[in-house]
This record gives C-alpha cells, sequence and structure tokens, in this order.
C-alpha cells in the first residue's frame, strides 16, 4: 500500500493553477502579474489544507505526517518567494515593477486651447516650458496654442489623464492674460511621466509679449509674430527665423560673443555686466527696414540664432 506523502498535491495543485492563470493571461489577455499578486496567499490556505486533511484522515491514533522532500522544498521556495513578493507588494515596489512592464512610450496630443483677446488684453506673458516652444503669427485676435508629447504610459487612456493633469494653464487679469506651459514630469521609471513635450503657439502681433521660463527653454520664433513690445528672458536658445522684406529689430544680451549665432552679421559690443558676475556681458544688434516692430532678448544663459531666409 503507498502511503501518502504530504506536499505532492499541493505541489501538483500548485503547477495545476499556475497553468491555467498563464493560459488565461495567454487567451484573454489577462495581467499575469496582477493576479499572482493578488491570489498568492493561496499557495499557504493550500499547504496548510494539505497537513490538516492528511491528520484528519489517518488512521492512525498518533499518525506521523511524511513528507516528499521534493516537493516541500519546491513549496518551501514558494513560501519564502511568496513572503518576498508579499514584502515588495506592500511596498508598492511589486506594483511598480508591473507598471514598468506594462508601460511603454506612446505619442500624445496636447489639447488644443482658444483664447480671445480682443476683449481688453493688452499683454501677453507666456511662461515657457523646459521643452521646446515654437511661437507663430496668430491670424486673428486669439492666443491658440496645441502640442504633442511623448509620455511614458501603461496605455493610452493613462497618457491622455497626464498630459490633462500637466495641461496648460491661462488666468487673465485686468488686462494681462497669463499662459503657463507644463514642462516635462520626469518621475522615474517606475510611474508615469511625460518624456518629451513640444507646444506651438500662435499670437496676435498687435499685443505686448513677454516670454520667460525658469528652466532651460528652446524657443523659435517666426518674425511675423513680432510686434512692437517682445521681451524674452531667461536661460536657453532662441532661435528667429527672420522672413525678408522685414521691419524689424533684434537686441540680445548674452554672456559672450559666441553666444550669438546664425546666417546675419550681428553688431556687437561689449557692455557692463548686468548679471553681477564680475565680467561684461555681450550685446548684439540686428535691423530690418526701421524696425518698427521687434524683441528685446535678456539671457542669463544660452544663446540666441537668428537666420534669414
Amino acid at each position: 500500500m503507498r502511503r501518502w506523502r504530504v506536499g505532492t498535491l499541493s505541489l501538483g495543485v500548485l503547477l495545476i493553477l499556475l497553468g491555467v492563470i498563464m493560459l488565461s493571461a495567454q487567451f484573454k489577455q489577462v495581467a499575469i502579474l496582477d493576479m499572482l499578486l493578488t491570489w498568492w496567499p493561496l499557495i499557504l490556505v493550500l499547504i496548510g489544507g494539505e497537513i490538516l486533511w492528511h491528520v484528519y484522515t489517518a488512521k492512525e491514533q498518533e499518525p506521523k505526517i511524511k513528507y516528499d522532500g521534493f516537493s516541500i522544498f519546491i513549496i518551501m521556495l514558494i513560501v519564502f518567494f511568496s513572503i518576498g513578493v508579499y514584502s515588495l507588494t506592500a511596498t508598492g515596489v511589486l506594483k511598480g515593477i508591473s507598471w514598468a512592464v506594462e508601460s511603454r512610450v506612446i505619442s500624445a496630443e496636447v489639447p488644443a486651447g482658444k483664447i480671445d483677446t480682443s476683449q481688453g488684453i493688452e499683454r501677453i506673458v507666456v511662461s515657457a516650458p523646459r521643452g521646446k516652444l515654437d511661437i507663430k503669427a496668430s491670424s486673428t485676435s486669439e492666443v491658440v496654442f496645441f502640442g504633442q508629447a511623448m509620455v511614458n504610459a501603461a496605455n493610452a487612456d493613462e497618457a491622455a489623464d497626464l498630459i490633462e493633469q500637466n495641461g496648460v494653464v491661462t488666468h487673465r487679469e485686468g488686462d494681462t492674460l497669463f499662459v503657463q506651459f507644463s514642462s516635462n514630469t520626469w518621475s522615474g521609471d517606475f510611474k508615469p511621466s511625460i518624456r518629451q513635450i513640444g507646444y506651438t503657439l500662435l499670437l496676435p502681433p498687435d499685443k505686448t509679449i513677454e516670454v520667460s521660463g525658469s528652466n532651460y527653454f528652446n524657443i523659435d520664433i517666426d518674425s511675423r509674430a513680432l510686434g512692437k513690445e517682445w521681451l524674452v528672458k531667461g536661460n536657453g536658445a532662441v532661435n528667429i527665423t527672420v522672413v525678408k522684406p522685414s521691419d524689424l529689430f533684434i537686441d540680445a544680451q548674452v554672456n559672450s560673443p559666441g553666444h550669438l549665432g546664425g546666417n546675419v552679421n550681428w553688431e556687437i559690443q561689449e557692455i557692463a555686466d548686468l548679471h553681477s558676475n564680475g565680467r561684461p556681458v555681450s550685446e548684439g544688434h540686428l535691423k530690418w527696414g526701421q524696425g518698427s516692430s521687434g524683441v528685446n532678448i535678456i539671457l542669463d544663459g544660452g544663446e540666441v540664432t537668428v537666420n534669414e531666409i
């Protein structure tokens, strides 16, 4: 008569359950890691149940439990693994790993927006993102913005939610419209994050414009968007495309003459230090026609590139 060894049944049932879960994951696109994280305590219930059943059904008055050594070894590995899984689950590490496995880089559109500036708005203050901002002329009195982002997310819905949470913020105060663009929100490899984001902003040419940024920005400006009073300041790269013929001026203050570039001939002079770092700064001047419109650029760091086309 063969004697039942505790562990054999548990290991067999456990392997069957794992096989069923994996098949279900294959055919029904079930997130297998989520299922295992949810149902792993059943392993301990199964082993304990087998021991109790063996004791209860044994005919001896003092039954001796015999174990299947190999099965017990495998089950112990599973038990310790389960304890480790529980610890990692409680700390949120496995959830992050599970998300990282499922995530991918998704291209998502930034929802477009429009703001009518014809009703008393004279000044527009733009907070540039840490990234790309393309500024062009609006053919109407509306401020228009839209963009494209590369988002690290598990699916398109999660990417859209993240973009919405970090969308463009606008606020009007008197005759001034404030437009603030969100930047990349890198949170690490185990959380949803915006890897890269770029915006296009259309501005009416008859408004006073101020563009600045607390982070390093990269701004492309179409000269046809420039009005009479433009100011760009901060730390970053400013690229201006001048479409000839133009009636335009560009004045730029940078840390050195090498930070003024492009296919134009800058008129450069050194002036007293404006940034209190003990060194003079370089001021570059460009002018087309009468210079009726244009931009003043003051950079703590970065460069100004102007190209004629």
